[in-house]
């Protein structure tokens, strides 16, 4: 995966890149009747070719680790809401209860907030983590 970004912001040794998203329309905007505008998307890398605020740098990324990453970060909650819901429904129709339907949605939901809050603590320890899945290579 490449893309393209401009620096932002430098902070000691780590820079600030706003990278431009990919468009659903292909970004061929000339040719597209609804003018969307996509918005930006910051992310914070280590600044390991000397860049300057208002360089516009190349980004790779290894393609299997941001998928891995991707799974992650949107399978782990939908899995934990899913098994929250059927968890409930056998857990709370065995208890007799008549409502056991919403009882077991406002469990998915639960497990759900539980997951986003495991992915967030996952989050903070590979921001931690010295890693190279996506990385700034040269100064456009």
């Amino acid at each position: 995966m490449e893309q393209v970004g401009v620096i932002k912001n430098i902070y000691d040794d780590m820079a600030e890149i706003e990278v431009k998203r990919m468009s659903a329309c292909g970004d061929n905007c000339k040719g597209c009747a609804s003018s969307c505008d996509t918005p930006g998307h910051l992310i914070v890398l280590k600044n390991n070719i000397n860049a300057q605020v208002g360089d516009r740098v190349e980004i790779k990324g290894k393609t299997g680790d941001i998928l891995k990453l991707t799974m992650i970060v949107y399978f782990l909650p939908f899995a934990f809401m899913l098994g929250g819901i059927f968890f409930g429904i056998k857990t709370f129709q065995n208890m007799g209860m008549e409502n056991y339907e919403p009882m077991s949605f406002l469990l998915g939901v639960v497990c759900l907030a539980f997951g986003y809050f495991l992915v967030r603590l996952f989050d903070k320890a590979f921001g931690k983590k010295e890693n190279n899945t996506i990385v700034m290579t040269k100064i456009i």
